[in-house]
């Protein structure tokens, strides 16, 4: 999918939304074929969530268009960030009655039923009841729930928050499985590391709009190259002489002062020259490649530098 409206499952057409008289949206176009997972990353106030909703049919565009080229809206089916299950049924029971609910006879419901359970890896916990799972079994019931009935459109709002790197890869798996069936598949989310798995495309939002588009991995290559993150991170706020060693070595700080993140070429030999002042200091040294958080970051200050 190349984000060709005329093969799309769903369509925003230059869409503004909001609440009240406040804007969220501000003209968000956007296009999501059947078969590909594609995520909404951003920073909060960035307006996924405001998307998730028009994309559902829950909240209407003041101005734009929005479509559903396949089923419409009853072809369109929401994982919530907030979990909406019955806690004294069991997750089996919660997929059935949701079967039901959508019009689907005993026998189609089973087959349904089986199907979700399958693709969010639930079968083991399918007779466990809701109100003593995990809050990783959880997410992936509640994932199961949207995936009852081969939706044309499933829409995933920040599955992954508070969950361990097992029920990531799971989830990750799930809504993977669930496009090679046919769905399309909209990821709400700002864990960068999730995006990068699950994704086929990822779409950058700022202040309700979408500031670039593209394959995670192509993304990142075109801007970053063979440039590398050298993070190091602080139990406690570095001392003043150290913070301003590291940033003349081209190293910026987190909001609470305890991560300091440096792209750049040489990251090896930086590391070498940093360590003994950071280890004394009792930090540590982490070289990685940059991810869509980095890239995420050096879109805003992009942006905000053109528009000031």
């Amino acid at each position: 999918m190349n984000g060709d409206p005329q093969s799309a499952a769903l369509v925003f057409s230059g869409v503004h939304a909001g609440y009240g008289v406040k804007p969220v949206l501000t003209g968000l176009d956007l296009a999501i074929g059947a078969g590909e997972v594609y995520a909404l990353f951003g920073p909060n106030g960035a307006g996924k969530s405001t998307a998730a909703r028009v994309a559902c049919g829950l909240l209407e565009p003041t101005r734009g268009e929005v479509r559903w080229p396949n089923q419409g809206k009853s072809g369109v089916s929401l994982s919530p960030q907030q979990e909406a299950l019955f806690q004294n049924l069991t997750v089996a029971e919660n997929l059935h009655v949701i079967a039901r609910a959508a019009g689907a006879r005993r026998e189609r419901a089973s087959i349904d039923v089986a199907r979700a359970l399958r693709l969010t890896a639930c079968e083991t916990r399918a007779n466990e009841l809701i109100a003593v799972l995990s809050g990783g079994w959880r997410r992936r019931a509640s994932l199961a729930a949207a995936l009852v009935g081969q939706p044309s459109l499933v829409v995933a709002d920040e599955p992954t928050q508070g969950v361990d790197v097992h029920t990531r890869s799971a989830l990750a798996n799930a809504l993977r499985a669930a496009a090679t069936e046919g769905a399309a598949c909209l990821l709400i989310s700002h864990d960068a590391r999730f995006v990068e798995a699950a994704a086929d495309r990822v779409g950058f939002l700022l202040s309700g709009r979408l500031i670039k588009e593209g394959k995670p991995t192509a993304l990142l290559d075109e801007a970053f190259g063979t440039r590398r993150t050298l993070a190091v991170r602080f139990a406690e706020t570095p001392q003043d002489m150290l913070a301003k060693v590291m940033r003349e070595a081209g190293f910026f700080a987190s909001a609470d002062g305890l991560t300091w993140r440096r792209i750049g070429d040489q990251p090896f030999e930086v590391a070498r020259l940093l360590a003994d002042a950071v280890n004394q200091a009792g930090g540590e040294l982490i070289v990685s490649r940059p991810d869509l958080d980095d890239l995420a970051a050096a879109l805003h200050e992009e942006r905000h530098a053109r528009d000031h």
